[in-house]
Order: structure tokens, then C-alpha cells, then sequence
């Protein structure tokens, strides 16, 4: 049965019994990932060179490539059309966050996922390694004012992500913001206990100051414990102007080498987040220097969460005489 990428198998399988004599067995169905068809029938499969798909015996897993999803619930974006032409192209981590889309698009993710899974050209669970983050409640902006985070509220922002990816587990569980009134020990011991229960695999933080990184994990060294393998910052050769969103960290300033140098030395992988600067580094015609309106950009903030609010934050910080 065919439906999009989906084949259903009836495999009748001949085994050599103990006893010596040939044995037809009862038709079952299997599952197969992608990788296992490709090696069985020597099927081809996409893989990307560039930005064309050129033909390949088995696609190949481009862990240091990272897909963002934060656009999945814009309606015009057709989701699963995006999810599987990147899938075939080699990317299997994803970010998420509870925040994106209000929740929606964890649900969009965990669809695609269970739709396309266990069949041939499908997605298998042990392939995808699952980013997503949490900890900032109902606050989808970084207000540094927001209620403070809890155990309790983590874990429940954690289980609502699980259920909507509909998985059991996260691959990796990252703080979206950091909120300074807590000690980083205390978040340190939440998420140690959410690994030992099996709900996540690793843990990380998003838009930490390097010193509070350093702090959790001296920390977890000293007790014993699992600490962040991972720093989520604001990274792109275009350097920043502030905080391109409020409480937000960024590593893109040579001044930061030296942290760079830190987190290579003690295994800190460095998600950037914005590599490209929301496009500006990738479309030499978005806000051009000649086009860009500087009563906007130094006028009085536009209302928090309006599309002109994100344009006035985006334009402030990267559109700066070294950028361009």
C-alpha cells in the first residue's frame, strides 16, 4: 500500500530450522528504516550536494547541522512537505521549543514523525535526534519578570513537550532563557533527575551567560553529576548591535573567542542560533543599506510580539555599518 513516501511490506522470510529442514513461515509484516531499504534492494535515495539532491546508496546523517523550526505553524508554510525534502537531504536533528507557535509546532513535529514512521523512505524514531527547550512558562519573549521557573513547572512544561512530540523521550533538553534569580546548582539537579528518569538523554542551556555555564558545570563535577553538553547563543558573522531578542546571549564578537576556546576544551558543543542573521547574510538584497528606514530602526519601540516589533529588533541589531 502506497501513500506518499509510505510502502507497506509483506515479507514471507525462509529460515533454516535447528532440525536442518527448510521452513516457510506465515507472511509478516516488517518494519524497515530508509538506511536498511537502501542497503537490501540497493535502492537510490536523495542526498543533497550543494542545493541539489544527487544520487546516493544510503543518505547520510549531517549531526552538525541543526534545523530550526520556528516557522512551522506559518500558514505559508507547508510543514510536512519541508520536514521530508530535509529529511532526505541528510538532516536529522531538529530544534524545538515548547514557546514556538504557542505549541503548536512540537504537535506538527511529533504528526509528521508517527505519519511517516517505520516504512520505507520513513522517519524511525532512533534516527531523529530530537533538540527541543523549555522553562519559560507562558512567556514566549524573555521577560525577565516572567514567574519564576520551578521543578514542578519544568517537568510539566517537559512532559507537555513529550506528548506533543509523541515520544518518550528528548535526545536533548535545553533552558530556552536563563533566569539569574535561581542558582544555576538548583538547575543542575532538575535536570540530572529528569536524565536519571529516562525523559531525557542530554541537557543544555540556551542564551547563558558564559560565566553561569562555567558555575553548573564546576558544579556537576563536584557532585557527581551530568552538566550541560551543550550552549544555544546568538552566532553568525554578522555581530550583533545588543540583544537581538530580550535576554538573549550572543558569541558572534571576536571577544568571545576565548569562551569559544573553553567550550571546545571541555566538550561544550556550540548550537548557534540566527547563523545567518534571519537571511541579511544570505540575501544581499534584504535591507539593503540604501532601503533601510533609520526613523524605524531609532524610533520608539513597536508593541512586543507585533511582526513590526521583531523588524525593529532584527534591523537594530544587524544592520550596522561593519555588517553591511
Amino acid at each position: 500500500k502506497i501513500r506518499t513516501h509510505h510502502i507497506k511490506m509483506e515479507v514471507s522470510i525462509s529460515v533454516r530450522c535447528p532440525c536442518g529442514m527448510n521452513k516457510q513461515h506465515t507472511p509478516k509484516h516488517y518494519r524497515f528504516s530508509r538506511r536498511t531499504i537502501a542497503l537490501i534492494f540497493g535502492s537510490v535515495v536523495g542526498q543533497a550536494s550543494g542545493f541539489g539532491v544527487v544520487p546516493s546508496l544510503t543518505p547520510k546523517c549531517m549531526k552538525k547541522l541543526v534545523l530550526g523550526t520556528v516557522t512551522l505553524a506559518r500558514d505559508d508554510i507547508d510543514p510536512e512537505k519541508l520536514l521530508n525534502d530535509a529529511y532526505q537531504r541528510g538532516f536529522c536533528r531538529f530544534d524545538l521549543a515548547r514557546t514556538y507557535g504557542g505549541g503548536e509546532v512540537e504537535k506538527i513535529f511529533g504528526r509528521w514523525m508517527e505519519d511517516n514512521s517505520g516504512i520505507f523512505g520513513g522517519v524511525e524514531r532512533d534516527e531523529i535526534d530530537i533538540v527541543t527547550k523549555g522553562g519559560m512558562g507562558n512567556d514566549r519573549y524573555g521577560d525577565p519578570n516572567r514567574p519564576m521557573c520551578t521543578r514542578e513547572s519544568l517537568q510539566s512544561e517537559l512532559m507537555a513537550s513529550l506528548e506533543a512530540l509523541r515520544t518518550n523521550y528528548a535526545d536533548m533538553y535545553m533552558f530556552h532563557r536563563d533566569d539569574p534569580r535561581i542558582n544555576a546548582c538548583e538547575f543542575v539537579d532538575w535536570m540530572n533527575e529528569f536524565v536519571d528518569e529516562g525523559l531525557i538523554n542530554e541537557w543544555g542551556v540556551s542564551n547563558w551567560s558564559f560565566e553561569r555555564i562555567k558555575h553548573a558545570i564546576e558544579y556537576a563535577k563536584r557532585t557527581g553529576q551530568t552538566g550541560p553538553t551543550a550552549t544555544s547563543p546568538q552566532f553568525s558573522l554578522a555581530v550583533p548591535r545588543g540583544q537581538v531578542w530580550p535576554t538573549t546571549e550572543s558569541a558572534s564578537c571576536p571577544s568571545k573567542e576565548r569562551e569559544m576556546r573553553w567550550y571546545k576544551d571541555n566538550n561544550v558543543e556550540v548550537m548557534g542560533w540566527e547563523v545567518l542573521a534571519k537571511g541579511f547574510m544570505a540575501n544581499e538584497e534584504q535591507w539593503s543599506e540604501n532601503d533601510i528606514d533609520h526613523s524605524f530602526i531609532n524610533g520608539p519601540d513597536a508593541e512586543t510580539g507585533t511582526d513590526a516589533w521583531r523588524l525593529q529588533r532584527l534591523q537594530r541589531a544587524y544592520c550596522t555599518p561593519d555588517n553591511y
